[in-house]
C-alpha cells in the first residue's frame, strides 16, 4: 500500500509535466530507447525466442505514437500533444535523419521494423509527385514503380552482435562474466534468503498447475528463478485463458485482498532483477588486475548496462548538435529491459517513483528530447547550445489509460519534481558522471573475451592504457567520436596480432572440436543437445541464466543469447566451470594461438558469452 501511495503521489505531483504543450517548444533532436515488443518466453529453451504478433503490434503502436508527436502535419491518434521535430521528413524515410540500432536478435530487429512501420507507414505517390519527392521510383518512360506491400518503406537497421564493438552500448550486461558473478553473488545475501523463504509457499502453490509442463523439478519453483517464472507466466497469461483465470485469483485467503498471484510473481521478479541490475555499490570480484570501477563515474558492475546506454544516448544527441540537426534528428535504439533498469538506478528515478524499481513492460520507451523555447517556424535556425534544453520522458508499455499511454516527463539526477527541464550543459555534465564511453572499460571491467576486446585483454595489447574516455574529456571529444576512435584502434591492434601470429608463428585456422561449456548450462535455439536435460533447474550453479546453444553444423555460430536471472542452472558442473573461469581471469590474459591442426584463436569456441 505504501508503494501504491508513493506512486499515486508522484503522479499527482508530476501531472502538470506529463506532455509538453508549449507554443514555443521546438524539438531539434530526440533519442529513444525502446524495449522490444512481446516475445516468446526464454524458459521455452527449445524454441527460438521470437517476436509475437502482439509484440509487433505493440512496437507498431509505439511508432505511430511518435509519428503523431513528432510530425506536425500528422494527427493519427487523438489526445496526443504534438511536439514537431524540426525538419523531420514527414512522409518518406530519410536515412540521414533517422538512425535505428538494435541488438542482433530476431525479436529486437523485428521490433525495430514494426516500430518504423508505425512511424513511417507505406508511402504512395502519383507519378507527378514522385518525380519531385522520390525520383528513384520513376522510370525513364515516366512509369511510377511503387514499392511492394503498397509502398512499404525499408529503413536501415544497424544490428549489433557480439563481434561488434557497438554491442555493449545496447546490452552491456550481456557477455559480461563479471556481471554474471555479481548477479550470482546476490543469492548469498540475507535479502535473498529472506525473500526465498517467504515466497516458497506461493511458488509451490502455482507450480503444479502452471509450471510443471516446463519445469519438472519442484525444487526449481522458487525465488531463485523468479524472473524466468514471471517471464513464462506473463506470456501464458496473455495467450492462455486457463492461465489467466488461475493467475487472477487472490494471493491470500482474505477475500478482501485484490492482490493476485500474477501481481506477487511480478513483484518477486522486480525485486530480483533490480537487485542484480540496480546495485550502485556492487563489488567487481571477477577482475583481479587491481582495477576498480572507473573513477568519477557513478555505478558498479551491476549497472554497467545503464552506464553504456547513457553513453550511447548522449552521443546521438551530441552528433545531432555537431551537425546542427542535419544528421540523426531521431535516433531509435532497441534492446531489452536490463539497460533501462540500470539507467533508472543511475539517475535516481526509483527514489522519485517506486514504480521504477520494477520491470518495464514490453514496448516501453525512455526518451530524451533536445529542445529550445524558441520559435518553431520551419525556417528557424539551429540554436546555440546555451539555448538548448533536455527533457526526459518515460512511457511504460503501450497500454495506457489514455491515448498518450502515460507518456510522462520525469526529473533526473535527484532533482526536484518540478525540474524536468535541464540546460544542455547541465545535462551533459550529469551524463558524463554516469557513462562509460570507452569499450575498453567494458572489456576490462567485464573480463570479456569478445574479439574486439583483444587489445585490452592481452599483454600484447594496451591492457588498460587506451582510455578514450579520459582523453575525450581532456580534449573535448564526444562519446560518438571517442567510440569511433576506440573501435578503429581495437580493430587495428587485433589485426596486427593475428597477422603477427600467422606470419611468424605458422598459424593456420581449423575448426576446433566442439566442447560443451556448462558454466551457463542448458540449451536454447532450434536444436537440443544430447547432454541437456529439459529445463532442469537446481541451486548451486553458476549463473541464473539462459545459455546459448550453437549449431552442430557451425560451432562458432550461437543461436540465442545469454540472460542472467533467467532459466537454467547446472549443479557441480556449472560451479566447476565458473571457478575455472575465475581462475583463468586471475592469470595474464592472452590470445592463445595454436599452430598446425589444433588452432583455436577464440580459446573456447562454444563459450556462451560470444554471440554472433
Amino acid at each position: 500500500m505504501l508503494a501504491l501511495a508513493v506512486a499515486l503521489l508522484a503522479t499527482v505531483i508530476l501531472s502538470p509535466e506529463t506532455v509538453a504543450a508549449q507554443d514555443d517548444y521546438t524539438v531539434w533532436a530526440s533519442v529513444i530507447f525502446s524495449r522490444t515488443g512481446e516475445r516468446t518466453p526464454e524458459v521455452l529453451g527449445y524454441i527460438p525466442t521470437t517476436l509475437t504478433s502482439l509484440g509487433a503490434q505493440q512496437a507498431y503502436e509505439s511508432g505511430a505514437f511518435f509519428r503523431s508527436r513528432y510530425i506536425s502535419s500528422v494527427s493519427i491518434i487523438d489526445g496526443i500533444d504534438s511536439a514537431p521535430l524540426q525538419g523531420l521528413s514527414a512522409e518518406s524515410i530519410d536515412s540521414v535523419q533517422l538512425y535505428i540500432a538494435a541488438l542482433d536478435e530476431q525479436y529486437t530487429v523485428a521490433s525495430a521494423q514494426a516500430f518504423v512501420q508505425g512511424l513511417y507507414p507505406p508511402f504512395t505517390l502519383n507519378s507527378s509527385a514522385a518525380s519531385m519527392l522520390d525520383p528513384t521510383s520513376v522510370l525513364a518512360n515516366g512509369t511510377y514503380v511503387e514499392y511492394p506491400l503498397e509502398g512499404y518503406q525499408y529503413a536501415q537497421v544497424h544490428a549489433f552482435g557480439a563481434l561488434d564493438s557497438e554491442f555493449p552500448f545496447l546490452g552491456g550486461s550481456l557477455d559480461c562474466p563479471a556481471f554474471d558473478v555479481s548477479a550470482v553473488g546476490y543469492t548469498s545475501t540475507s535479502e535473498f534468503a529472506a525473500t526465498e523463504a517467504s515466497s516458497k509457499s506461493t511458488y509451490q502453490t502455482i507450480g503444479a498447475p502452471l509450471l510443471s509442463a516446463v519445469l519438472e523439478d519442484e525444487d526449481t519453483w522458487d525465488y531463485y528463478n523468479a524472473y524466468a517464472i514471471y517471464d513464462y507466466v506473463n506470456y501464458q497469461r496473455a495467450h492462455n485463458a486457463s492461465f489467466a483465470a488461475l493467475l487472477s485469483e487472490p494471493e491470500y485467503i482474505d477475500p478482501s485482498s485484490n492482490i493476485s498471484y500474477f501481481d506477487v510473481l511480478k513483484w518477486y521478479a522486480d525485486q530480483q532483477q533490480y537487485a542484480q541490475l540496480g546495485n550502485l555499490t556492487a563489488q567487481n570480484s571477477y577482475t583481479t588486475d587491481g582495477s576498480d570501477w572507473p573513477p568519477a563515474v557513478m555505478g558498479s558492475i551491476s549497472t554497467i548496462a545503464g552506464n553504456l546506454l547513457a553513453a550511447k544516448m548522449l552521443a546521438q544527441l551530441q552528433f545531432a548538435i555537431e551537425t546542427s540537426g542535419e544528421y540523426y534528428k531521431l535516433s531509435i535504439l532497441f534492446g531489452d529491459f536490463e539497460p533501462l533498469m540500470s539507467f533508472f538506478a543511475l539517475t535516481g528515478l526509483p527514489d522519485l517513483d517506486s514504480n521504477f524499481y520494477g520491470l518495464p513492460d514490453f514496448g516501453s520507451v525512455a526518451v530524451f528530447e533536445l529542445f529550445s523555447n524558441t520559435d518553431n517556424s520551419t525556417d528557424a535556425s539551429f540554436p546555440s547550445t546555451d539555448d538548448l534544453w533536455v527533457r526526459f520522458y518515460f512511457r511504460n508499455g503501450t497500454d495506457g489509460s489514455d491515448a498518450s499511454g502515460n507518456f510522462q516527463a520525469y526529473p533526473l539526477f535527484y532533482r526536484g519534481p518540478s525540474q524536468t527541464e535541464m540546460t544542455w550543459n547541465d545535462f551533459q555534465t550529469a551524463m558524463y558522471g554516469i557513462l562509460l564511453s570507452d569499450v575498453g572499460d567494458w572489456c576490462t571491467q567485464c573480463g570479456a573475451e569478445n574479439l574486439f576486446c583483444a587489445a585490452w585483454n592481452t599483454t600484447d595489447g594496451a591492457t588498460g592504457s587506451m582510455s578514450v574516455t579520459t582523453s575525450s574529456r581532456a580534449r573535448g571529444l564526444s562519446p560518438a567520436v571517442a567510440g569511433a576512435i576506440g573501435g578503429i584502434i581495437t580493430l587495428a591492434v587485433a589485426a596486427l596480432l593475428f597477422a603477427f601470429a600467422m606470419v611468424l608463428g605458422g598459424v593456420r585456422f581449423h575448426r576446433a572440436q566442439r566442447s560443451h561449456r556448462s558454466e551457463l548450462g542448458g540449451f536454447k535455439g532450434g536444436r537440443k543437445m544430447a547432454s541437456d536435460k529439459d529445463l532442469t533447474l537446481s541451486k548451486g550453479g553458476a549463473v541464473v541464466g539462459a545459455s546459448v546453444e550453437r549449431s552442430p553444423d557451425s560451432p562458432m555460430t550461437p543461436i540465442g543469447h545469454e540472460r542472467v536471472g533467467s532459466w537454467e542452472l547446472k549443479e557441480a558442473e556449472a560451479e566447476a566451470g565458473r571457478q575455472a573461469n575465475i581462475a583463468d581471469a586471475q592469470s595474464t590474459r592472452r590470445l592463445s594461438f595454436e599452430s598446425e591442426d589444433h588452432v583455436d584463436p577464440f580459446r573456447d569456441p562454444v563459450k556462451a558469452d560470444e554471440r554472433v
